[in-house]
């Protein structure tokens, strides 16, 4: 096959080679323009993220951090003043009926 210029395969040799070289060179700066692009939306999907972040979630972070102070303070709350009485009413009740049931070994007769 022959075309007007090129007559001897070294010259179809030389002629693929810079088809390929040309090719490479093409798909190199596409790539390029593709991760350049990629890496500016990917800049700009995270400043929204940011954004967003900071404008929705952060105060709502504020707002559990509030209710679990609220929380707290209910629990010390009915833990003084509702648990505690309650748990020493019951201390000294058991203690008094272990009281009077040691004291009764002591008063019962051994003949009985």
């Amino acid at each position: 096959m022959e075309v007007a210029w090129i007559d001897t395969p070294e010259e179809w040799r030389d002629l693929f080679i810079m088809m390929y070289s040309a090719a490479g060179v093409i798909a190199f700066l596409l790539i390029a323009i593709f991760t350049l692009i990629v890496g500016i939306l990917a800049v700009k999907i995270l400043r929204r993220v940011n954004d967003i972040l900071q404008t929705n979630v952060q105060p709502a972070a504020v707002n559990v951090q509030g209710a679990a102070q609220n929380l707290k303070g209910t629990v010390e709350y009915v833990g003084e003043y509702a648990v505690k009485p309650v748990a020493s009413v019951y201390g000294v009740a058991a203690g008094a009926r272990r009281f009077v049931a040691v004291f009764g070994r002591f008063t019962k007769k051994d003949g009985v």
